[in-house]
């Protein structure tokens, strides 16, 4: 039997990328995140136990390899002012600037492993707003960051992927530097896409088949795969159960489906070996949050995949002063891929709403939507696991990269 890749993962969180990779037909050495909630969330779910600690302070791990025998180094620093949102916070900080700011050099702690390790390939993730980032002598900060890259002897492509193409039901817009050491041309991941805006509204409203129609082929990463129609909401939610913020008819919290899966994505979400035993399972997450009575009425106003933001609301129902907040309603459209998934789901939900019912989605319903298999459980509270959720890569999209890689580079290499 071959022998499986190799990878560690550094800013791990909760785990998506681990996730993904282990789906690919990865196996993981060691991983490292320094949030004591996120070490609980990981451990839960994979094999190995995440390392907790601050990467800055803590040696290269010896991990009973030889320097190049690693097969992949992949991680995500966190760099918040690479973010549009982060620079206008860090800013406005007496005493701190963006371009200087310590955070934005975390990207060197994951050179310096690199650099120890020499692994075969390398992939390092970050927002979108790094593409446009300069430094103090306004050059651009993902030129710097190639170029020391390609100083340690890889070659490196930087690409921008929006995981709705690999089967994601969200637009998230991610960059990624994916590197080798080898003389490899790097995967070009467009040519791995699964998944395209669909081509009119027939294509749209089809996407709801039931699994036998679909014959369950998802997910299926090949390169140059005939592309389907994106992922959707409905896709994605439809057949988890109706909750409401009190009550018992429907119910705040549930833990079992009622429904079978209505969709080629909800059968894969469940993770059922066969599709006749989805009422044997348990449900987790799925609990509402609580709502005040003028979110409710204003969740049930909203027309599916309407926003409006706090100054748009007539003055008679506005809930917050318009001159202090700019916070938006959101209630997500069932036919599109959901909105990106943010950390800020922690404080509220107004931005997901549901679109078929008056709440904010469940931990349960955006983990979903962050392609988290339903197997994949959150025990920790939900504020922390919906930070956990919106911080995440979203696995199937680190399912497609580490696939490409295997196949293109470590298969080749042997």
């Amino acid at each position: 039997m071959p022998r499986k890749p190799r990878f560690i993962d550094i800013f791990c969180w909760a785990g998506g990328i681990s996730q993904g990779l282990l789906d690919s037909g990865y196996k993981i050495k060691w991983a490292i995140d320094n949030n004591k909630e996120t070490k609980l969330t990981f451990d839960y779910n994979h094999k190995i136990r995440m390392r907790l600690g601050d990467i800055r302070k803590i040696k290269s791990p010896k991990l009973g390899l030889e320097k190049k025998e690693l097969d992949l180094l992949i991680g995500g620093p966190p760099c918040p002012t690479f973010s549009l949102v982060g620079r206008t916070k860090i800013n406005s900080i007496e005493g701190r600037n963006v371009k200087t700011d310590e955070r934005s050099f975390l990207y060197e702690n994951f050179l310096n492993l690199v650099s120890f390790y020499e692994p075969k390939t390398f992939v390092m993730e970050n927002v979108k707003g790094m593409m446009s980032a300069e430094n103090e002598e306004g050059e651009f900060i993902v030129d710097i960051i190639q170029s020391q890259m390609e100083d340690l002897g890889y070659s490196v492509s930087v690409q921008l992927l929006n995981a709705a193409n690999y089967g994601v039901p969200q637009h998230r817009e991610r960059v990624f530097f994916i590197a080798n050491r080898h003389g490899f041309k790097n995967p070009e991941m467009e040519k791995w896409e699964t998944h395209r805006k669909p081509k009119n509204n027939n294509e749209k409203e089809m996407k709801m088949r039931t699994f036998s129609e679909n014959g369950g082929s998802f997910p299926a990463f090949t390169k140059k795969a005939e592309k389907k129609p994106w992922n959707t909401v409905a896709d994605a939610l439809l057949d988890l159960p109706p909750l409401s913020p009190e009550g018992t008819v429907p119910p705040k919290t549930i833990s079992e489906y009622i429904m079978p899966p209505l969709s080629e994505y909800q059968y894969w979400a469940r993770n059922n070996p066969t599709i006749d035993n989805w009422n044997k399972c348990k449900l987790y997450n799925h609990t509402c949050r609580g709502h005040n009575m003028r979110d409710l009425s204003i969740y049930k106003i909203l027309g599916e995949g309407v926003s409006w933001k706090i100054g748009d609301l007539p003055e008679y129902i506005q809930p917050y002063r318009t001159d202090i907040f700019s916070d938006k309603y959101k209630k997500q459209n069932p036919v599109e891929p959901s909105s990106t998934i943010v950390a800020h789901l922690y404080k509220d939900g107004n931005m997901f709403i549901h679109p078929r019912e008056a709440r904010s989605l469940t931990v349960r319903e955006v983990a979903r939507l962050q392609s988290f298999r339903d197997d994949f459980i959150f025990p920790v509270a939900r504020t922390h696991a919906y930070k956990q959720i919106g911080n995440a890569v979203p696995p199937l999209l680190a399912q497609a990269i580490g696939t490409a890689i295997k196949q293109e580079i470590l298969d080749v290499l042997g």
